[in-house]
């Protein structure tokens, strides 16, 4: 049954990908959701450079925040469309017709919510042949329900979850000298508060390189896994107070 289960995950896996692939071509507009650290950042980095090898033009925009990240961004997938002195309106209608020309694709990664004019800017470009995803992220039912009702004409997608196979393997390259001290307990922990997210056991595994969640062969886990949590929100290590400190030092029993 193990075996059946790697094969089907393996299965799953491809059509992902080739699906998007397709899809995009296609010029529809998708939004791909999952929690922080569920590897949409670098599924869209990894497509964006396979496009880019393929000669389609595309470009990525790491924070869409506004109406003119989304501009920049699809400038830069046409450099070869002169835009000098136009303003953004205008620039955005040459864009539009050299991406009816020549189908290209916009990855919007992180967006956190569109606005009016970010939203007329993707209904204008429907009937062109620009694909687009949009990055979101959305953790719980209550979460997703709410994504619907913000993005009722796009096409919903899901970030898969990684496999523990998949999972224990980014652990153990990020840290391979850290990770081989790590009990079969402690390592399903770890996995178990990943909850199918590389991006998080990435963060994981650096932070368990850091002594001070080591006592000896002690690895306070349930520490390592909230400070894991806190650094993925923060975007960065989380800071440790002087107090906090000082109570690092102190004896297993007493912390």
């Amino acid at each position: 049954m193990r075996g059946a289960g790697a094969e089907a995950t393996k299965r799953r896996a491809r059509p992902f990908r080739a699906d998007i692939t397709e899809r995009l071509a296609r010029g529809e507009h998708l939004v791909l959701y999952g929690p922080l650290g569920s590897g949409k950042s670098t599924f869209l980095c990894t497509l964006h450079a396979r496009l880019r090898r393929e000669g389609r033009p595309c470009a990525i925009a790491d924070a869409t925040i506004r109406l003119g990240d989304m501009t920049q961004a699809f400038a830069r997938a046409y450099p070869e469309v002169d835009i000098a002195g136009l303003t953004q309106r205008r620039t955005r209608a040459r864009l539009a017709a050299a991406a009816e020309l020549r189908a290209g694709v916009l990855l919007f990664d992180h967006v956190h919510r569109l606005n009016t004019a970010m939203t007329g800017f993707l209904h204008g470009l429907r009937g062109g042949l620009a694909g687009i995803i949009l990055a979101v992220d959305v953790d719980g039912p209550r979460a997703r329900e709410a994504l619907r009702a913000c993005y009722p004409a796009l096409s919903l997608v899901a970030m898969p979850r990684s496999s523990a196979r998949q999972l224990r393997t980014y652990l153990h390259a990020a840290g391979p000298t850290v990770a081989s001290d790590l009990t079969p307990a402690q390592e399903r922990q770890i996995l178990r508060a990943a909850r199918g997210r590389p991006g998080w056991v990435r963060l994981c595994a650096l932070l368990l390189q850091e002594d001070r969640y080591w006592h000896g062969k002690m690895l306070y886990v349930a520490v390592l896994c909230t400070d894991t949590e806190i650094a993925l929100r923060l975007g960065r290590p989380p800071f440790l107070s002087s107090a906090t400190q000082n109570l690092q030092s102190n004896s297993p029993p007493d912390r």
